[in-house]
């Protein structure tokens, strides 16, 4: 066992943790049983140079990417080991691929139940530390359902909220999967402001979709290869998500959309683009809760 807690420690440090964060780990008690467990199934803990500062986690691997000096990895902290243990541990169906999912929101939605498991892992654990540097809330900005406009939510405020109003450890996970499909993934580069549910499904499009589906004449109308505004305004107004949300012939309903984003010289404009879907396929809805409505589940409540 001391063998075991040596090698967790000296790899921590490596990541870039610092004493104090390293020394919350080993005492606090649901951390280190977490972290032990995951060594032993064989996991381990890397460090890797990067140009960025991020964090991931999956079944037996944990990254730590450390930025070039004097900057530093702001991701090597208990709360950020904490969120990738739960990727890394609980809820294996967030890792199956694209094609074994029947549809883009099954699989959309097992990833941002992951992300829900994450969550959940990180804030029961922050809760649990010992010693270090307190971590008692964490604000995301999650993007309107109904629009491009964002909000702040405290997920632990929100996850506090819910276990004091009595709800199960399901509906929570349900509620913070919601919110995961409109917040924002780190490291996305500039220009790119796709939500984890718009990278999700159209993941799923571009894995599985065979020349000839609706998907694929339209990319094929495009002027030019579908840049990131173009993949967010689709996946926000659910245009292919379900398959069978567009008819497989006679008259395309989207040929003006595709050639009005041709015709796009300014990226970045969102309000715009908005408009733009509007005009141009006046049926279309936006929002994760009418995607899920038509996928034939129901639809997520308004968050608060």
């Amino acid at each position: 066992m001391w063998f075991l807690a040596r090698r967790i420690l000296r790899d921590l440090r490596h990541a870039g943790f610092a004493d104090d964060e390293a020394q919350a780990v080993r005492q606090t008690p649901a951390m280190w049983a977490q972290l032990a467990d995951f060594h032993r199934q064989g996991g381990c803990i890397e460090r890797v140079e990067a140009a960025f500062s991020a964090a991931t986690g999956q079944p037996g691997l944990i990254r730590f990417f450390h930025p070039p000096a004097p900057a530093v990895c702001t991701h090597a902290t208990f709360g950020s080991l904490a969120h990738e243990l739960g990727h890394a541990l609980l809820f294996p169906p967030q890792w199956q691929p694209a094609a074994s999912f029947a549809d883009a929101q099954a699989y959309a939605r097992s990833r941002e139940l992951g992300e829900a498991h994450a969550w959940f892992n990180q804030y029961r654990l922050c809760r649990a530390k010992v010693g270090g540097a307190p971590e008692s809330s964490q604000v995301q900005w999650i993007e309107n359902d109904e629009d491009f406009g964002t909000r702040p939510v405290d997920l632990f405020a929100r996850i506090a909220e819910r276990e004091a109003a009595g709800w199960h450890e399901a509906r929570i996970l349900d509620e913070l999967a919601v919110l995961n499909a409109n917040m924002f993934p780190s490291g996305m580069g500039e220009g790119n402001f796709k939500t984890y549910g718009q990278c999700n499904r159209w993941e799923w499009l571009q894995a599985t979709q065979p020349p000839g589906s609706p998907f694929r004449r339209f990319i094929a109308q495009l002027p030019r290869a579908p840049n990131a505004d173009d993949q967010k305004l689709l996946m926000k107004f659910n245009l292919f998500t379900p398959v069978a949300a567009l008819p497989a012939s006679g008259a395309d309903p989207l040929a003006p959309l595709a050639a009005a984003l041709g015709g796009v010289a300014t990226r970045g404009d969102l309000p715009a683009l908005y408009a733009l879907a509007c005009d141009t396929v006046p049926g279309a809805r936006p929002g994760v809760a009418w995607a899920c409505a038509r996928a034939g589940g129901a639809a997520p409540p308004a968050q608060a």
